[in-house]
């Protein structure tokens, strides 16, 4: 028997960044058993997996269940923890959720304003958009965690790989013979546009940049 039990989760101010401080939230129903048993790592309180889920905590314990070594069985009420049962079992459902949409002050060389919008999963899905898997714990009797989830591209590879990038376009360009006038335009066009991002794009950050095609290379 499925039991339904709603909660709220708390969404961040925008994806990827680590503040809810603006209290936006996203009204949830978890949908699944009443009890799930999971089995935690005992040396750092990782909750590994779902071993067993039931109405009843009877009917829960009543099944046999292989327990790790160097970990412990723990039994979840999924009344009392809607959001870490349905972070762990992904039987949750919020219904239609709304993007995020950010103007981003800039515009393109069409002059249009430029906006990043994410979408975030309707129904299923935004919890682990926002925090990673696996992350959560069991720790002095209390749940720790799930981490945020942060932008998977770290500042410092961005402009790492951008750098690159301008080296690469750069080296193309000096090849003689090899493209035709129209094609180095569209190699020197997107080059300037990476040396422009760190002055165009100030303060954004850098998944939000709106990119130029890359040129094709011979």
């Amino acid at each position: 028997m499925t039991i339904k039990h709603n909660f709220t989760i708390a969404m961040p101010n925008q994806p990827y960044v680590d503040d809810f401080s603006e209290g936006k939230t996203q009204a949830a129903t978890y949908t699944g058993a009443k009890y799930i048993k999971v089995q935690y790592d005992l040396a750092d309180g990782t909750v590994r997996n779902i071993l067993n889920e039931a109405d009843t905590l009877e009917e829960l314990n009543a099944r046999p269940v292989g327990i790790m070594e160097g970990h412990a069985p723990l039994e979840i009420d999924a009344t009392v923890h809607p959001k870490i049962a349905a972070y762990l079992s992904g039987n949750y459902d919020t219904g239609p959720v709304e993007d995020y949409s950010e103007d981003l002050g800039t515009t393109d060389a069409d002059g249009n304003a430029e906006t990043w919008t994410y979408y975030w999963n309707d129904n299923k899905g935004v919890l682990s958009q926002i925090y990673l898997r696996d992350t959560i714990k069991w720790v002095d009797n209390n749940f720790v965690g799930p981490e945020f989830r942060a932008h998977a591209v770290s500042e410092e590879n961005f402009k790492s790989s951008v750098a690159n990038r301008i080296t690469q376009d750069t080296a193309e360009l000096a090849r003689d013979g090899v493209y035709t006038d129209e094609e180095k335009a569209e190699i020197q066009k997107h080059k300037e546009f990476l040396e422009s991002i760190e002055t165009k794009y100030a303060g954004i950050k850098h998944w939000k940049i709106v990119f130029l095609s890359s040129p094709s290379y011979k």
